[in-house]
């Protein structure tokens, strides 16, 4: 699980929730996880595990680095649809479009890793805050076992990427228009509306997925 991963990559200190959001939300046919975490140089990690009872399952992780680092969001998700479709992705999130950051802060720890192999996606606004290291892959067998494998090296080099950044002076606004961005691109409001309610999907989705877009 993406918990265990990054409990044993990272020592995590627990961060509160929204007062309304309890830990566990659990009805007849779903369940759902949520967790916060603070770490060294991190100034948020969190995981959504939902699971929709024999149809759908999602893990996500999205590490943000404290403001004083220009490093990159880290982002990564496991996804299952019934027993037929499985969807993973992980990424460096650049928090600044240049070519210069992105050599620096992406290419300089994930050089040997693959280059991504589309342009377009239909889940992904891929001109903005994705890298050119962004993995992905879609299959038609569950390879979550590969998934966790790959999003652990790209962690190490997160990890490795978070040591090696000096602090400097960086606007909090690169966190809140990435938030602001990924909140109004999110599928999950969908499907968190339909198994709990519309105002549950809006503010999960505005105050603990991205809480800088509340």
């Amino acid at each position: 699980m993406l918990k265990d991963l990054v409990n044993e990559c990272f020592n995590l200190k627990k961060s509160s929730l929204p007062e309304w959001l309890d830990e566990t939300i659990e009805n007849d046919v779903a369940i759902i996880n949520s967790y916060a975490w603070t770490a060294d140089r991190c100034r948020r990690i969190r995981i959504c595990d939902l699971d929709i009872k024999g149809k759908f399952t999602a893990e996500t992780l999205v590490i943000y680095p404290e403001y004083c680092y220009e490093t990159p969001i880290f982002g990564t998700e496991y996804i299952r649809i019934g027993t037929k479709k499985y969807f993973g992705a992980t990424d460096f999130h650049p928090v600044r479009g240049d070519t210069e950051y992105e050599q620096q802060y992406v290419l300089n720890y994930l050089g040997e890793f693959p280059d991504r192999d589309q342009e377009n996606s239909k889940f992904y606004d891929l001109t903005k805050y994705f890298s050119k290291k962004f993995w992905t892959s879609k299959r038609d067998y569950d390879f979550y076992e590969e998934y966790i494998e790959t999003t652990r090296k790209y962690l190490e080099q997160y990890k490795l990427c978070l040591a090696e950044t000096e602090q400097g002076l960086v606007d909090k606004q690169f966190h809140q228009d990435y938030d602001v961005h990924m909140a109004a691109k999110d599928p999950a409001h969908g499907i968190l509306k339909a198994y709990y309610s519309e105002q549950f999907a809006t503010d999960y989705i505005h105050t603990f997925l991205f809480d800088l877009n509340g």
